[in-house]
């Protein structure tokens, strides 16, 4: 009966670690899917930035520093949220 107690006993903290390990593989997932949506929000700004840069090239090298750093300013916090 003894044998049988331990048997239980270490099957029992087997299944507990397997547990544990599920669910900090299931934060770690989470967390990854979370980048990767980050990642290809990033990837369609930065897209965007660049299609518009190309095409008002000659209005962004026209404009005077005052407009250009307020330009900058709106770009610094635009990729802050």
């Amino acid at each position: 009966m003894d044998l049988e107690v331990m048997v239980i006993i270490s099957n029992t903290l087997v299944m507990f670690a397997t547990f544990l390990a599920t669910l900090y593989r299931i934060k770690i997932e989470r967390e990854h899917v979370q980048t990767v949506k980050q990642n290809v929000k990033a990837k369609e700004c930065l897209e965007s930035l660049r299609k518009y840069t190309k095409t008002e090239r000659n209005l962004l090298a026209c404009m005077n520093k005052e407009d250009l750093n307020g330009f900058l300013d709106y770009l610094e916090r635009l990729g802050a949220h």
